[in-house]
């Protein structure tokens, strides 16, 4: 047995162990032992992945998950990404974050809310145990030292790549906790809410920043020009982020008003049920995705697991029922579960999209479908949140007219002014919608300390939103295509309202590929604009994907000018491109950015904040 195995051993051992003692921890005080007993599994699962990327910087080939994952040229970064490329690394990663988020959780206060969220927390751990030493064990060894490795999937050798997996996780490990505390806190008739607020927060602002850094690599390296393509994976890692900024939302009704308290509840259930499922999609195999990881015996498991949250949930929440007493009184309330209302439609729409292939055979759920959906939904929740930022808690109509004054009329006449230029509805209603939301925004947001983090970070992610909202309208709606582009050596290529020329090739060769570098000058309006180097590149590799082209992205402020190289002739006077140009994407990253940036100012301690 691997050492690593025999540390698996004792953290399954130990975490059932603790998983006794936080039960115990109800009626009794038994804090102490339960520490122990937790801090042990811990220390193993950590240790446990350290031996495991011990493996990969040895290059011990002869463990068959580094075989899988890694080769002797290899370069250290792209080694250490490789512990968590597959299935068996990313979850070890997944339920050592998990842990770790369970000492969070017990180093405060100690009452029997808390002592039965570790039980249940303990629980989901001990389950990802269970599939670390039975299916998805990363320590099995051949009998034979095979010398090499198949090697990473060039597609992941990219700095993305080394960060997002991790993010993502830690996004997915802290849901579990806001699920935990909603089952304990309704059970024995306690607030939850403030308890769950701060983990909720920072595992909504990893998923975001997991979720950016998966579209900008699929912008930047999978060469289809755009940034997000409704791929099963994808739509994975977005439902429990949907359900998650409702549940941010309902959260702050709840504790100004008292109301909400059932859907909140719904929500946190809802969210870790989410997050399974998307391990699930990933894991399973049985809906085709360029990211999921093959066919795997633990899809069972999973699906198991989503069951048994649910029909707990739903348990607790009759044996707690007369703890969801509450009201919804004033209009600002009111617009906030309409935001919700739209942000769990989004996520029905999704899920719909996504599970679609499991229950109808031969369809084929694509961008069309979504976008006409998304684009509508995207736009009722920008405006809401532009009429919800105009409106108090008081709900006073003189604030709500003050404000509007000005935003009403600058949205108007900005998409006016749109229309007469470009002669474009769609274009001129975003840009009309874009203005009017940001100013009252901006309005609302004026004279505001940055001691009240919550609201200042909140109205930056909003802001984010609006930015996005304004990026993704263009990118997808008003996104130029060409493909497949011919470009013949020497000679000018019209496209669309470029000409392009293919000056010529280069070649370059490291240890790790052969690399094709093709010169490709782009002119508009007779002007060069600039000189493209689009690749491909020839990784040496015992894989059947080791080929894959280079994006070459010009950007300028309000769009990108993108090219990919697919293909050269035989004779090599010819290559294959695809071209684009993408309208307004710089909004899409300041957007993402933004929204980051105020999950995390809504999360900072409040002695930070006095510092700054």
């Amino acid at each position: 047995m691997d050492t690593g195995e025999v540390l698996l051993l004792i953290s399954l051992l130990s975490s059932t162990a603790s998983f006794f003692m936080f039960l115990r921890c109800i009626k009794k005080d038994a804090w102490k032992t339960a520490k122990y007993l937790h801090t042990i599994s811990t220390i193993s699962f950590v240790s446990a992945f350290f031996i495991l990327l011990y493996y990969f910087l040895v290059r011990d080939f002869n463990v068959e998950y580094v075989f899988e994952y890694s080769d002797i040229h290899l370069s250290t970064a792209y080694t250490i990404s490789a512990v968590w490329a597959g299935r068996q690394g990313s979850l070890l990663l997944w339920v050592c974050y998990l842990s770790i988020f369970n000492i969070a959780l017990l180093s405060g206060k100690k009452d029997k809310v808390t002592a039965l969220s570790l039980a249940i927390s303990t629980l989901v751990s001990i389950f990802l145990n269970i599939l670390l030493i039975t299916t998805s064990d990363p320590f099995i060894r051949f009998n034979f030292n095979p010398g090499n490795g198949i090697g990473l999937n060039p597609l992941l050798r990219t700095p993305e790549m080394i960060i997002h997996p991790p993010t993502i996780f830690v996004g997915y490990a802290g849901m579990t906790v806001p699920f935990a505390l909603a089952i304990s806190g309704i059970i024995f008739g306690e607030e939850w809410i403030r308890r769950s607020r701060l983990y909720l927060l920072i595992s909504w602002v990893f998923l975001s920043i997991g979720i950016f850094l998966g579209a900008w690599w699929s912008y930047k390296t999978l060469g289809w020009g755009g940034f997000w393509g409704w791929d099963p994976v994808e739509n994975a890692s977005l439902l429990p982020w949907l359900t998650a900024s409702a549940l941010l939302h309902g959260v702050i009704v709840e504790e100004r008003k008292r109301g909400l308290k059932l859907l909140n509840y719904i929500l946190a259930i809802l969210t870790f049920d989410l997050v399974i499922l998307a391990t699930f999609i990933t894991r399973s195999g049985i809906i085709s995705s360029v990211h999921a990881f093959g066919q795997n015996p633990e899809a069972r498991a999973y699906f198991g697991l989503i069951v048994i949250a649910t029909l707990a949930g739903a348990i607790a929440a009759f044996y707690g029922r007369k703890n969801f007493s509450g009201t919804l009184g004033g209009i600002r309330e009111k617009l906030i579960l309409c935001n919700i209302s739209i942000l769990l439609l989004s996520m029905a729409t999704v899920l719909l999209g996504t599970l679609a292939p499991l229950f109808i055979p031969n369809i084929s759920v694509g961008k069309n479908y979504y976008n006409h959906l998304e684009i509508p939904l995207g736009t009722a929740l920008i405006v809401l949140l532009g009429i919800c930022a105009a409106v108090d808690w008081l709900g006073r109509k003189e604030e709500f007219l003050k404000k509007n004054r000005l935003s009403v009329p600058a949205g108007l006449m900005a998409g006016v002014a749109v229309f007469a230029i470009l002669k474009a509805v769609i274009a001129a209603i975003g840009v009309a919608i874009f203005l009017f939301a940001l100013l009252n925004h901006i309005q609302d947001l004026k004279g505001t300390r940055f001691a009240n983090r919550r609201k200042v970070g909140g109205y930056i992610a909003h802001i984010g939103m609006i930015f996005l909202f304004i990026g993704v309208m263009g990118a997808w709606i008003y996104e130029e295509s060409y493909k497949p582009v011919t470009l013949e050596q020497g000679k000018l290529t019209k496209v669309g309202n470029f000409e392009l020329k293919l000056v010529g090739f280069n070649a370059a060769e490291d240890q790790e590929k052969l690399s094709i570098i093709s010169y490709v000058e782009i002119y508009e309006n007779g002007k060069l604009q600039a000189v493209a180097h689009p690749k491909m590149l020839f990784y040496k590799l015992m894989r059947q994907d080791r080929v894959v082209s280079s994006v070459e992205i010009i950007s300028q402020p309000l769009r990108d000018v993108y090219i990919a190289m697919g293909g050269i002739s035989k004779d090599g006077t010819k290559a294959y491109y695809e071209f684009y140009v993408v309208p307004l994407i710089s909004f899409v990253w300041l957007g993402s950015l933004l929204i980051i940036c105020g999950g995390t100012v809504a999360a900072l301690p409040k002695n930070t904040q006095r510092a700054i």
